[in-house]
């Protein structure tokens, strides 16, 4: 069993401290803005807002998504720099971001569970009302760490190799994440989803869900890793 290098230990807690310190104002915001619709104008306008669970859903999609782009120009160079390998950065950066999609989540369910116990509701995702919390909270985690993903593929694209990367590397991102939308959103209506989406074969479908889930975050991190693997490191 492989044991975790010195380096690649301090790359995963600085950044997800360090990134974690970037959510706290994410989050933050996010909440006052739910509380706001919610409480004061949602009865008003009819926002039709389920709970604070499934509202920052979105934020932290598009949060993962811009610190990934960012993970490479921001933390590369330095980490680089300072003696560590592009091996060591790669393997810190990947459970950094697996370790703060985790972390997202409980965060998300303790304020999701403080809302319940002022206010009791159903709480609905796309994973229906009556889903176990387990894997809910193993689906979002999943979907928020693809995103951060796709983002770092697209800042590993443009670093490497400039515009070019950045038009590639886009593609590939928007389509990793469809495809994870495919797999887990149930209002997608395309010949594969309905198959995936079968009552006689619900839990089928979603075993065929996580293992393709798998399989795309293996291929996008086999992707990213051969971008950094030996990319000129910028001054």
């Amino acid at each position: 069993m492989k044991k975790f290098n010195r380096n690649e230990i301090k790359v995963t807690y600085d950044m997800t401290t360090v990134q974690l310190g970037w959510a706290a104002w994410m989050i933050a915001i996010t909440l006052i803005i739910f509380i706001g619709i919610r409480y004061f104008f949602g009865d008003k306008n009819d926002l039709g807002i389920d709970g604070f669970f499934v509202f920052i859903e979105n934020p932290y999609k598009i949060f993962m998504l811009v610190i990934g782009i960012l993970s490479v120009p921001s933390f590369l160079s330095f980490y680089v720099k300072l003696g560590v390998t592009r091996k060591q950065y790669f393997i810190g950066t990947a459970f950094s971001s697996a370790v703060l999609s985790m972390i997202f989540m409980v965060i998300a369910m303790i304020i999701g569970g403080i809302e319940q116990l002022i206010a009791p509701a159903e709480v609905k995702t796309f994973l229906g009302a009556n889903a176990p919390w387990l894997t809910i909270f193993f689906v979002f985690t999943l979907n928020i760490f693809i995103y951060y993903l796709a983002g770092w593929l697209i800042g590993a694209g443009y670093y490497r190799y400039g515009g070019w990367g950045l038009f590639f590397t886009i593609n590939g991102a928007v389509g990793l994440i469809f495809m994870m939308d495919l797999f887990w959103s149930r209002e997608l209506n395309t010949p594969l989803h309905r198959f995936l989406s079968l009552q006689t074969l619900e839990n089928f479908s979603l075993v065929i869900s996580f293992v393709a889930s798998f399989i795309l975050l293996a291929i996008s991190l086999w992707v990213i890793r051969s971008l950094t693997k030996r990319v000129r490191i910028k001054m």
